[in-house]
């Protein structure tokens, strides 16, 4: 997918989850506020959708909170044919410590690598 479409995939994702951790946690809420950020975001490639299952399981695991984002009803060829389509998933807001272990073997979309 372009690299929008992919930046709106991962944002959704994102959203997601962190709306999942304040569910769980409210108190964070006006910290994440004032300091306008909830930490750092990377972007990595998973090859397939059994990468990001695989992930998403070993993250409940650990007990950290994660969102899979899925995509429907739009089309955009090849890869959105209106079907709904797995196209991202978010892990955090967590420790670094806590999601390196995770997806330490993925690699940076090229272009978003610090």
């Amino acid at each position: 997918m372009d690299a929008g479409k992919l930046a709106a995939q991962c944002c959704h994702a994102a959203r997601l989850s962190l709306l999942a951790y304040l569910q769980h946690n409210p108190d964070r809420l006006t910290e994440f506020l004032q300091a306008n950020s909830v930490g750092t975001m990377v972007v990595l490639d998973a090859p397939s959708l059994g990468d990001l299952e695989k992930l998403s399981v070993l993250a409940s695991r650990r007990r950290l909170p994660w969102a899979l984002f899925v995509d429907s009803g739009h089309i955009c060829p090849p890869y959105f044919d209106g079907s709904p389509i797995p196209t991202s998933l978010a892990i955090g807001p967590a420790d670094r410590q806590q999601i390196k272990p995770l997806v330490r073997a993925y690699r940076c979309v090229k272009g978003t690598q610090p």
